[in-house]
């Protein structure tokens, strides 16, 4: 106890953010690796189930948005207040395009709303969609648009029609084949744990590390007096520490892996 009153009091806080940060964020990691859910419009719509309905629900832009996915294929998509559908996403062996040098590794699908197809042909899902139509051509499954003042614009410029609607590549492996996702990247988590722990470090050993490292530059070390620079790269080396630790760990919280 003496040895921790002897510590300066702007050392101490830091000391004790860097003990804490890596035990807080520790916690909030576990809890959120537990809430799964869809990656939609960058963010996270989390998974629950009433009855016999998979429900993804969150925010995207801010505004509420809700899937739900029924057994038989149908989904439903509110936005905003905005209803979309109902999709209907279907197997159908017969939609593959046989004569297509892909034939043999795509699933047949057809995706309707109402009675409109949306969609019929062969789906490939290798982390990016691969769409080829019944007639074998392929279908682009991105959308190339840019947004501004409320309004859509292709890639050539063009004004489009803006639509909240979901993508036939989105509602394709929301139905047959959903990848499920949470908030907390571990990586970040023990890099900003490793930066943490050099941050204790540097400030519990800071006079021992000053003279271990000139060392190897003079002669005598322990005669040494750290001038003010010294000192104030110390702190400020602290001071990186503690916030480079801190943005890791929020980045990290808030990244969908």
């Amino acid at each position: 106890m003496s040895r921790w009153r002897a510590i300066p009091l702007f050392q101490r806080v830091l000391l004790v953010m860097l003990a804490a940060m890596p035990v807080f964020f520790a916690a909030l990691y576990f809890i959120l690796n537990g809430r799964l859910g869809v990656e939609y419009g960058g963010s996270l719509l989390l998974r629950s189930v009433q009855g016999e309905t998979t429900l993804y629900a969150g925010r995207v832009d801010g505004k509420e948005a809700v899937f739900a996915v029924s057994p038989d294929g149908r989904v439903t998509y509110r936005f905003d207040g905005g209803d979309y559908g109902p999709y209907i996403v279907v197997e159908d062996p017969g939609a593959v395009p046989r004569d297509h040098d892909m034939a043999d590794v795509l699933t047949g699908v057809e995706v309707r709303r109402g009675d409109e197809i949306l969609f019929r042909g062969g789906w490939l899902d290798g982390g990016i969609s691969v769409l080829i139509d019944e007639s074998g051509a392929p279908v682009s499954s991105f959308s190339f648009s840019w947004h501004a003042g409320g309004k859509a614009y292709g890639p050539d410029g063009q004004e489009m029609d803006f639509s909240h609607e979901p993508s036939v590549s989105f509602l394709l492996p929301l139905v047959l084949a959903p990848v499920l996702r949470h908030r907390g990247d571990i990586s970040l988590y023990w890099l900003a744990t490793c930066l943490a722990a050099v941050g204790i470090i540097s400030i519990l050993f800071a006079d021992r590390l000053f003279r271990w490292n000139l060392g190897f530059l003079i002669r005598d070390p322990e005669l040494a007096e750290p001038s003010d620079w010294e000192l104030f790269g110390r702190r400020l080396g602290w001071i990186v520490c503690t916030g480079g630790a801190l943005v890791g760990y929020l980045v990290g919280v808030f990244s969908i892996v």
